[in-house]
């Protein structure tokens, strides 16, 4: 009896002991969400009451992201006042374990020297292959001798005379049969349209068109929805969130089948 009852004892006293270690753990991850949480909070509104800056300020375990937040209304003029200032490439560095650290640049030299003389020393890898997985194994996701050979052949034929003329008929034919016609009558019934649609609408068309000889009449006055554009479309927007985004978050998200990766579950079907 007296060893029952010191078997029984020793089982609660376990149970406590894992009780206390999981409460433990729970209290450590609240505080250090809260502290996160007040951190970028801190960060976010310390940045926001002063004047533009041409750099981003380096937070502790946050990063240079606040910075960028602060930003996201005139994103794209920061991103070149920031490049112009740092002589053409930055150093951005993202929040502590997001894998978001990132070197920009749009120095011709440097990516003449990235893409072209030096291609085979910046291979893509792995991970860049798990984001961008929709794209396959074409030019886009290949390395070293694969993507010479795809270099070598999309380059010959884009540099055969049937196929730029082709390139020039087609252009010019969904100008004139589709973006002008869809112009003057958004100008004669006065409607309001979104450009950046439209420009992508006439873009689609001839790359369809290029690659597949059939024009799919994303552009016309009715503005069609093309379920491939669409797809496309998705499938760029989930690509884009994987890149900007730690790799558990939107591989949770693809378990789960919610958010981006839902989107990109509907573009592959």
């Amino acid at each position: 009896i007296k060893l029952h009852l010191w078997c029984i004892s020793e089982d609660k006293e376990e149970k406590h002991f894992l009780n206390f270690s999981l409460m433990a753990l729970i209290s450590i991850l609240e505080v250090s969400i809260y502290f996160l949480c007040f951190s970028f909070l801190f960060g976010y509104f310390l940045i926001s009451k002063k004047p533009h800056r041409s750099f981003l300020t380096n937070w502790p375990f946050l990063g240079m992201l606040p910075g960028l937040l602060v930003e996201i209304p005139r994103v794209y003029d920061y991103a070149t006042e920031l490049l112009e200032a740092s002589n053409l490439t930055y150093p951005f560095k993202g929040p502590c374990f997001a894998g978001l650290d990132m070197l920009i640049t749009v120095d011709p030299a440097n990516i003449h020297h990235i893409m072209s003389t030096n291609f085979a020393n910046y291979p893509k890898g792995s991970e860049f292959k798990k984001i961008f997985d929709v794209l396959g194994d074409g030019i886009f996701n290949a390395d070293s001798d694969l993507w010479r050979d795809l270099r070598k052949s999309a380059q010959s034929m884009m540099s055969h005379q049937e196929f730029q003329r082709f390139t020039l008929t087609t252009s010019l034919s969904k100008l004139e049969k589709g973006l002008v016609p869809l112009l003057d009558h958004v100008a004669e019934k006065k409607l309001v349209v979104d450009l950046q649609d439209v420009f992508q609408r006439f873009t689609f068309d001839t790359t369809f068109v290029l690659a597949t000889g059939v024009d799919p009449g994303c552009l016309s006055i009715d503005m069609p929805e093309i379920e491939f554009s669409r797809a496309l479309d998705e499938a760029e927007e989930a690509i884009f969130f994987r890149y900007v985004t730690p790799e558990m978050v939107w591989k949770m998200q693809r378990l789960i089948g919610c958010g981006e990766e839902l989107k990109m579950k509907r573009a592959h079907s």
